[in-house]
């Protein structure tokens, strides 16, 4: 039987929650007709066992059934009194549950007092009118449409105060501010259908790929920083929080990794489009500006034309530079690899510019690792991150959306859907047993085509690169449409893959990734000379490639591109061998943008032409024989092609490229690294041990990319050294071990990390966390519960949990030997984080989090900071905490530090703005002050002259 707590609780929500969501729906999205929405926000009851699992039982459950009735009718009338909401209040109510509560209070009072409630049942109303309340502004807050709206009112709110009165009395800025905000609206809405979604290869078998929900189907990425750095995050970061700490990031991946989509699933949460909405997002206004788009860079005010070209002559003049200068602007530049390489220096300029000119923007920039050097935006104080390969977890987790989405596709059977299970279930051992295919699936592109191709062969998988693409091309431009019943081109798949190479060996010439579509039909008209079906219209042809083919898309402009590059320079390379280009190959191969292309040439070409491109590369071209850097690119690129080679004539050419790989070991950049592991597994036998200190680094990231048992036994020897590089470099290949735990017992066990942090996400690999027997100190990002693993480990000493919304028991900590300092920061469950587990560690840091400081009361931590809504009006919600010694309150001024003399023992405190003197004078032990942010200079040096026995500092 449900005690009466979640009974009662349950009671009120299905009578009230419809009305206040509906009324809300109607304040927010005035005249809104989607009745499927408004469906969504009235469904108490995930909602209501969510939180009923979580209330409190004990002195309320002895309460009599009438005096229980008595409280749940009265919280029902109460909330009843409240409604509807006026326009002009419902965002501030909705603010936090706290407002909500307040509101029903003050409008209440009558019914209260005719109820005539005991002491108990008063008790009874106090805490289903707060749980309630929590439980209805969640609910709220998880609504996207609400959510934006209100967190860019929240923006204006904080935004408005100094210049308000100006504002009020220049009726001609409120004009243009009213105009700026519908406009805002508008284009929000523009932004949404532009990028909503993300297409799942292979999933959909038609003409256009079908979008799918990014709550539903979008894998979230990791990163890790780039370069010489003292942060240890080759672990994986959320990508997001990553973001979070650096408002303006290069962010570096390579074929199919996911760069644009990410852009576009962090435009998506700016406009709170998505589930995973953090509040560092929300009200941003997201500016996505693909460089492959535009002949010449943009201007501000140009930004909006690639997705909301139709709405840009409503734009009022000046919105995207008013939004860049208050600091509201997310700058989405996507492509920068997609450049020329002439054009590359001009883009950085432009950034630059752009940069110098609106400083509080954000910025986010994506391009491959190899167009631009790693520190091409360092001095503009661009952080550079790295798109990390899927993990073994992030596969599965794709492969399990990507049989989601197929399942959700219309017109399914039931024993369809059965089949796309078992095959889910087959893919995911496969992906275990073969470290080949596993290795394939690296990027999202690949893992899809995977997926697809397993569907489709029946769960059998080509085993190479090659055959994965001929697969998928089989796949596309026959299979699909002979196994519908649909009427077959009336050009072969010969021709229609002859018509694609020319046209994509025509795009790599001429160093281009879309054309007009005008262009596009003269080019495959040319490229028709010799097929059997030559007199077809072009126009007809392409149109027959857009609608069928799934390889070519239209994108606005009417400009033709290829839905990826990779297909690009796969049929190129196809192309270049069938027309003997060679010699054209081998000259270009020095440039960036023909790396794949040359790859994937030998792949297909005949092994006496392989031994010919491998020869010619070691020997350089014009290009590279007076530039040894540029001769030992092409070295590590004809190694690169070994792997796509099974068959070599003469086999002597394959002995030359080993022996000249042998000159470029061991690897000196990471560059370099990732260019080696592609030679495949004989590589690492070559490879240095630890004595090569300098490369280590570099030669643990090739060991971790190439994989396999012997791989794994080499990464092994570089556990004891002791420097920051392969220290990440051992932690980044934790992710692609396929046995975490085995990894973490037999590697990392053995590792020093001295006092460097680590970050680490996801339960997958802290499960095994307590298997680091030397790590001092992390940091854990995101939903983690329970947090036994980290209870067990052995030398933790301060640990950092970051945006935990699920993490309520903090008691595994508490029975740490080792841990001496815990960190909480934004860590916001339903309900409040009970302290009392950790009061007695030596230091805490409390922020904008979720938590009960009264089970503080008596404990023995010598140091507090803290920024916690519960002391937002003063110092008054702390408890008493005798051994109290440094004290660090990190809200912003003006803020009253009135009952600073209940910690006398307090010698330390750190403030920002200049307190009065007065106060301090009640920290009889005071002998440190630390002011941040000092309002005035001249203030500062009063308070040191009044306090003669206290150092200042700031």
């Amino acid at each position: 039987m449900a005690d009466p707590f979640s009974a009662g609780l349950l009671m009120v929500l299905e009578t009230v929650l419809e009305r206040v969501l509906l009324g809300l729906f109607e304040v927010v999205h005035k005249g809104a007709k989607d009745k499927k929405r408004q469906r969504e926000l009235t469904r108490p009851g995930p909602l209501v066992e969510r939180v009923s699992a979580e209330l409190a039982r004990g002195e309320l459950s002895t309460v009599e059934e009438h005096e229980w009735q008595a409280a749940v009718d009265a919280v029902r009338e109460s909330i009843e009194a409240s409604l509807p909401l006026r326009p002009d209040e419902a965002l501030k109510v909705m603010l936090t549950p706290e407002s909500l509560r307040a509101h029903v209070m003050a409008r209440s009072e009558r019914i209260r007092r005719a109820a005539g409630l005991s002491e108990q049942a008063t008790a009874v109303y106090d805490a289903l009118l707060l749980r309630v309340c929590v439980a209805v502004v969640e609910l709220v807050w998880s609504q996207p449409e609400y959510a934006r709206r209100l967190a860019v009112e929240v923006f204006r709110m904080g935004r408005a105060t100094a210049d308000a009165v100006a504002r009020l009395a220049d009726q001609q800025q409120l004009a243009r501010t009213a105009a700026h905000r519908d406009f805002e609206d508008r284009y929000a809405d523009q932004v949404a259908h532009a990028l909503g979604g993300l297409e799942l290869f292979g999933v959909t078998r038609g003409r256009a790929p079908r979008r799918h929900s990014f709550d539903s189907s979008y894998v979230s990425l990791a990163v890790a920083r780039v370069g010489d750095t003292d942060e240890l995050t080759g672990a994986g970061l959320p990508v997001a929080a990553a973001l979070a700490d650096a408002h303006r990031v290069l962010i570096r991946g390579g074929a199919g990794a996911g760069k644009t989509t990410f852009l576009r699933w962090l435009a998506m949460n700016a406009l709170g489009q998505t589930r995973a909405s953090g509040d560092e997002w929300l009200g941003l206004v997201p500016f996505f500006v693909p460089l492959r788009q535009y002949t010449t860079l943009p201007k501000p005010e140009e930004f909006i034309s690639a997705t909301a070209s139709m709405i840009e002559e409503e734009k009022p003049p000046g919105w995207v530079t008013a939004r860049l200068k208050e600091g509201r602007a997310l700058v989405l530049v996507d492509g920068v690899d997609e450049l020329v390489w002439e054009r590359r220096a001009e883009a950085r300029r432009w950034l630059e510019e752009l940069v110098t000119a609106y400083p509080g923007a954000r910025y986010a920039i994506t391009t491959r690792p190899a167009a631009v050097p790693e520190d091409w935006l360092e001095d503009l104080d661009f952080a550079a991150f790295d798109l990390l390969p899927l993990s073994d977890k992030g596969v599965r987790d794709f492969v399990e959306a990507w049989h989601t989405a197929a399942r959700d596709e219309p017109g399914l059977s039931r024993d369809a859907r059965v089949w796309l299970t078992d095959c889910e279930a087959r893919l995911v051992a496969t992906l275990a047993k073969r470290p080949d295919l596993r290795r394939l699936a690296s990027s999202p592109l690949l893992a899809g085509l995977l997926c697809a191709l397993h569907q489709d062969r029946n769960m059998h998988l080509p085993r190479d690169r090659r055959s994965l693409y001929e697969a998928a091309l089989d796949l596309l431009l026959v299979r699909w449409d002979e196994d519908r019943g649909l009427a077959l081109p009336s050009f072969s798949k010969e021709e229609q893959l002859v018509l694609l190479q020319r046209f994509a060996y025509s795009l790599v010439r001429n160093r281009e990734l879309t054309v007009p579509r005008e262009e596009a039909v003269h080019r495959l008209g040319n490229a028709m000379r010799g097929l059997r079906s030559h007199d077809i219209d072009p126009d007809d042809a392409m149109q027959r490639l857009l609608e069928r083919a799934g390889l070519l898309r239209e994108v606005p402009s009417e400009r033709v591109q290829f839905v990826h590059r990779t297909f690009r320079d796969y049929l190129a390379a196809k192309e270049v061998v069938d027309a003997g280009d060679l010699n054209l190959l081998v000259d270009r191969a020095h440039l960036d943008e023909w790396h794949d292309v040359v790859v994937m040439a030998v792949a297909h070409a005949r092994p006496r032409e392989r031994a010919r491109v491998l020869m010619e590369l070691l020997a350089g071209n014009d290009d590279t024989r007076k530039d040894e850097r540029g001769r030992d690119k092409l070295r590590l690129l004809a190694l690169a092609c070994l792997d796509q080679a099974d068959v070599i004539e003469p086999e002597t050419a394959r002995a030359q490229v080993t022996a000249a790989a042998a000159s470029l070991i061991p690897p000196t950049s990471f560059a370099h690294a990732d260019a080696l592991a592609e030679a495949g597994s004989f590589v690492v036998d070559l490879l240095p041990g630890p004595e090569a200190s300098g490369e280590a680094a570099y030669v643990v990231r090739t060991l971790a990319n190439i994989g396999g048992e012997g791989a794994w036994e080499r990464i092994a020897e570089f556990v004891a050294v002791d420097h920051v590089m392969v220290i990440d470099e051992l932690l980044r290949a934790w992710r692609n071990t396929p046995d975490a735990e085995k990894y973490a017992r037999s590697v990392l066990s053995k590792v020093d990390f001295g006092d460097r942090r680590v970050d680490v996400r996801g339960w997958h690999r802290i499960q095994f966390i307590m298997h680091l027997e030397k790590l001092r100190y992390v940091r854990c990002i995101g939903n983690i519960n329970p947090l036994d693993p980290l209870g067990a480990m052995p030398s933790l000493h301060r640990l950092e949990l970051w945006q935990n919304e699920v993490m309520r028991d903090l008691s595994p900590l508490g029975i740490s030997r080792s841990l001496k300092e815990l960190h909480l920061s934004r860590c916001r469950p339903l309900g409040r984080i009970d302290l009392a587990p950790v009061k007695d560690l030596d230091e805490l840091h409390l922020h904008f989090s979720r938590v009960d400081l009264e089970s503080l009361d008596g404990g023995a931590l010598r140091r507090l900071q803290i920024r916690d809504s519960g002391t937002d009006e003063g110092l008054a919600a702390l408890p008493d905490l005798p051994a109290l010694r440094e004290l660090a309150i990190d809200h912003r001024p003006p803020y009253p530090l009135a009952g600073l003399e209940r910690w006398p023992t307090v010698t330390a405190l750190e403030v920002f703005g200049v307190p009065a003197v007065g106060d301090l004078r009640a920290l009889p032990a005071l002998d440190r002050l630390v002011v941040h942010q000092p309002e005035s200079l001249a203030r500062l040096e009063e308070l040191r002259e009044r306090l003669p026995g206290v150092t200042v500092t700031t």
